[in-house]
């Protein structure tokens, strides 16, 4: 084992590093750094001290601010600390690099560095990155990006002051985030992660707390196992695109069903359209780095949810009330209303909205926003340390509906089980909505099953499509739509009981008029 920090030797560390055992890896980038005059380093296991829990939690949820203000980020994307980095003084070079046919982007999106959950978070925040693949040498900034052989990168970093002329839009370094939630981006983060891997599953919310740390000064409560309070109820319509299985934890705080983080999307990244969807209070955001902006998603047709659920979150010995208040001025939409009536901060701009903390950005209608934190005065909210437990506590309406499995929906050029759709049926026979299952081999292997096909189904929200649907096929859209083109439906959790704790196993949607004729009987529900 190589040397680390330790509560044992944190005096002899401090006194001077020693170099004995030290991975090939972490000498090239100390000698890297010294080469470009740079006097400070930070690595992990030398600045962390790995045996103190307490300590590595807060450094890691404020690793976003290490690597935002740091002047330059060394990213082996290749092998591991004791490959070490491909040489850049010609005194030690043993291997001749050269230039590579493939693009700075090609060779990032190709790397073992891109797939895991512990780099996301320095692809997002640091300012400059140079990378070392196994035969080419990169640099990345805000504006530019440099590649080729070490001697030709070295001269241009070397080289003094250089204008940056071309823009990196698909890069997502610099990134300045908006003062107000913006869900649309979150999204984005979300689904590149769950896409990513881990080592140890217990990293899970480790490897995240640095972005979700960062985002808790614009999202009013902060978030929950990867889950924006605000906007609970969008967020729990997050949907698989392919077969998915749960993650276990060796140790608390546990994952539930309830959040994305409860579960390992192996490689494909989740479908979150609903969410981007349902976020649709943004008309116009300049905010951030270039770019971004065309990363937005715009809806073809609108999907408006209307939460129907007072939710808790409780351990069974305390509870706490969840404030998922993000679309509490959604009524405000197109409204003429005076500014007396508009929430603090809020002014009309003709048809739009404007906040003072973004006088770029235009809206369909207000939602909160955080005040801004003084300097050096203002901790975000703690996460999952602030809320008693995971287990989701409410009342909503619930009914058993006959199912059927009739097709699969399999993710392009991937190899991962397909997904099971389901249809869902009245007790007329007659079709009441659709259903996307977990695991695809879930079936009638779930103790829900009663002998006649028939699911449990529990309403979490509702919600109207306009001319057009996410979760309806169009045939089934254009037969359910009324004179209007619109389609009211409930959104629904098929749910698996295991003594009194009720877990998620699929997520869909049932037409509201079907929900309102045969769900009547309202329960008590803990979803864990």
């Amino acid at each position: 084992m190589f040397t680390h920090l330790l509560q044992s030797n944190v005096e002899a560390f401090q006194d001077r590093l020693p170099n004995l055992d030290m991975p090939q890896t972490y000498l090239d980038s100390m000698w890297l750094a010294k080469k470009l005059g740079i006097r400070h380093i930070w690595i992990d296991r030398i600045c962390i001290t790995q045996d103190n829990r307490e300590e590595m939690d807060d450094h890691i949820k404020h690793m976003a601010y290490v690597f935002s203000n740091s002047y330059l980020t060394i990213v082996a994307a290749t092998g591991d600390v004791y490959t070490g980095l491909p040489s850049l003084d010609p005194k030690r070079s043993t291997r001749g690099l050269r230039t590579t046919g493939r693009t700075h982007q090609e060779l990032v999106a190709a790397s073992p560095w891109y797939t895991r959950g512990w780099t996301l978070v320095e692809r997002i925040y640091s300012r400059r990155s140079v990378f070392f693949f196994e035969d080419s040498i990169t640099w990345e900034c805000h504006c530019e990006t440099w590649q080729g052989s070490p001697n030709s990168v070295m001269k241009k970093l070397r080289g003094g002051r250089q204008e940056c002329t071309g823009a990196v839009p698909d890069a997502a370094f610099a990134f300045q985030h908006p003062p107000w939630p913006d869900l649309d981006e979150y999204a984005r983060y979300v689904m590149e992660y769950s896409a990513r891997k881990l080592t140890l599953v217990d990293d899970t919310l480790p490897a995240f707390a640095g972005i979700t740390h960062v985002l808790s000064r614009s999202f009013p409560g902060g978030f929950i196992y990867g889950m924006p309070i605000a906007f609970l109820d969008i967020a729990l319509l997050w949907r698989p695109h392919a077969s998915i299985r749960r993650r276990a934890l060796s140790r608390p705080p546990f994952l539930p069903s309830w959040s994305w983080m409860g579960w390992w999307f192996d490689n494909i990244p989740v479908d979150l359209t609903l969410w981007r969807a349902a976020a649709d209070y943004v008309e116009e955001a300049r905010t951030g780095k270039r770019g971004q902006e065309a990363k937005r998603y715009r809806s073809a047709h609108p999907f408006r949810i209307k939460p129907t659920v007072t939710w808790s979150l409780t351990d069974r010995a305390a509870t706490a009330p969840v404030m998922n208040t993000g679309l509490q001025y959604r009524d405000l939409r197109g409204r003429r209303s005076p500014s007396s009536e508009l929430p603090p901060g809020w002014s009309r701009s003709g048809s739009y909205y404007v906040h003072d903390s973004d006088d770029s950005a235009l809206f369909k209608y207000p939602i909160p926003v955080e005040d801004p934190p003084e300097t050096g005065g203002y901790e975000p909210p703690v996460g999952e340390q602030a809320y008693p437990g995971p287990l989701l506590s409410f009342k909503t309406t619930t009914g058993f509906f006959e199912v059927e499995f009739h097709t699969t929906l399999a993710h392009r050029d991937r190899t991962n089980p397909p997904l099971a759709v389901g249809t869902i049926w009245n007790k007329a026979n007659r079709w009441a909505g659709q259903f996307r299952a977990h695991d695809a081999w879930l079936g009638i292997q779930s103790s829900n099953y009663d002998g006649e096909e028939r699911l449990e189904f529990i309403a979490i929200s509702t919600a109207t499509e306009r001319r057009g649907s996410h979760v309806f096929d169009n045939e089934k859209f254009e037969e359910h739509m009324d004179a209007d083109e619109m389609i009211d439906f409930v959104n629904v959790l098929w749910i698996e009981r295991i003594g009194d704790i009720a877990y998620r196993r699929g997520v869909g949607q049932i037409l509201l008029k079907t929900w309102e004729a045969q769900a009547k009987d309202e329960v008590g529900i803990l979803l864990g």
